[in-house]
C-alpha cells in the first residue's frame, strides 16, 4: 500500500485512525495493531469541530488560556497520549499527530485519498435503536470511500478469537477488491479466511431455482479466490454458501471473527449491501470490526 510523490519515490500509505475523547478506545487499538503488523505508519487524526460563534484562532496576546486554547490543547494531550500507547506496545512503529479543525467527517475524508486505510468508531445499536438513529460516522464514510474504511463497534473485544477473517462475496468487481484486502489481512495475522456467498431463500422458490443459486454461489467463490492458494499458499480458504439475508448471513459467520470484509457495493444475493438498512445492520450489529472496501481504480 504506497503511493508516488513527484519526485517518483514510494512512500508507504498510513493506517489513518480518527481519535476522539478516549486515546486507547478500541478503534485506536485496532489501529495501532494493524499498521504495526502491516509495516505501515500510523496517523493519529482528531478533528476539532467547533461551536457556532467560536474562535479557532483567537487573536489575544495569551490564547493558550482562552477556550479555544484549552479546547486544542486538551485535543493534542490526546493525541499525545495515543502516540504514547502506540510506542508502548509497538516501539518501532512510525506515528503521527493530526489536530484538525472541521467537522469529523470532512476532516477524515480528507485523509481517504493518502490513507491505507481510515478507521473509526462506531456505537453497537439494537435493532429498535437502528430504526431511530441517524447515519452515524461509519456509515457516513463508507457511504462513497475512497480507501477501505474499518468501523470497530465501542465496547471491549472478545478474548480468544480465532484468527478468521470473513468476506462476502457476489462476484462483482467490488467484492474482488475486498477478497483482497481479507487476504492481507489473513496474511497479516496469520488467519484463515472464509468467504461467504449468501443467495435467496423462499418457501415459493423452485428446489431446481434454489440449485441454480447455490451452484451460482459455489462458482462465484471459486472464481473471487482463485490465484489466492497459490499467492497466498499458507492461507486456509473456507467456500460457505448459505441461503438468507446478507446481513443476517454474514452477521452470523462473523460471530467468532477478528474481521468482516464487504465490498461497497454488490449485486445478486449481496444487491445494494452497502446502500441502506442492510450496511446500516452490519456496520451497527455486526459480532466483530466491519471493513468497507470501495473498487480499486
Amino acid at each position: 500500500m504506497t503511493t508516488t510523490t513527484h519526485d517518483g519515490a514510494a512512500v508507504a500509505r498510513p493506517v489513518v485512525v480518527g481519535v476522539g475523547r478516549s486515546a486507547v478506545s478500541p478503534e485506536v487499538r485496532w489501529a495501532v495493531e494493524a499498521a504495526a503488523v502491516r509495516g505501515l505508519p500510523l496517523r493519529l487524526v482528531h478533528a476539532l469541530d467547533w461551536p457556532p460563534g467560536a474562535d479557532p484562532h483567537p487573536r489575544v496576546p495569551h490564547p493558550e488560556q482562552t477556550w479555544s486554547g484549552r479546547h486544542r490543547a486538551a485535543a493534542e494531550a490526546v493525541l499525545r497520549d495515543a502516540a504514547d500507547f502506540a510506542h508502548r506496545h509497538w516501539p518501532a512503529l512510525e506515528v503521527e499527530t493530526c489536530a484538525q479543525d472541521g467537522p469529523v467527517s470532512r476532516v477524515l475524508r480528507e485523509q481517504e485519498p493518502q490513507a491505507a486505510m481510515v478507521v473509526v468508531g462506531e456505537k453497537r445499536l439494537t435493532m429498535a435503536e437502528e430504526l431511530v438513529t441517524r447515519a452515524g460516522l461509519g456509515a457516513t464514510l463508507s457511504a462513497h470511500p475512497r480507501c477501505p474504511v474499518v468501523v470497530v463497534q465501542e465496547g471491549p473485544a472478545p478474548e480468544g478469537r480465532p484468527p478468521v477473517v470473513v468476506v462476502g462475496v457476489d462476484g462483482s468487481r467490488s467484492s474482488r477488491d475486498a477478497v483482497a484486502f481479507a487476504f492481507e489481512e489473513a496474511a497479516a495475522h496469520g488467519a484463515r479466511v472464509e468467504a461467504v456467498q449468501a443467495h435467496p431463500g423462499h418457501p415459493a422458490v423452485s428446489d431446481e431455482a434454489q440449485e441454480w443459486f447455490a451452484q451460482r454461489a459455489r462458482a462465484e467463490l471459486s472464481e473471487a479466490t482463485a490465484g489466492w492458494a497459490e499467492r497466498e499458499p499458507g492461507i486456509v480458504v473456507e467456500h460457505v454458501e448459505d441461503v438468507g439475508k446478507p446481513a443476517q448471513v454474514l452477521c452470523h459467520r462473523a460471530r467468532h471473527a477478528r474481521l468482516l470484509v464487504v465490498g461497497t457495493r454488490g449485486r445478486g444475493g449481496l444487491r445494494g449491501l452497502l446502500l441502506g438498512s442492510v450496511s446500516r445492520t452490519l456496520l451497527h450489529q455486526a459480532p466483530c470490526p466491519v471493513a468497507v472496501v470501495p473498487p480499486g481504480p
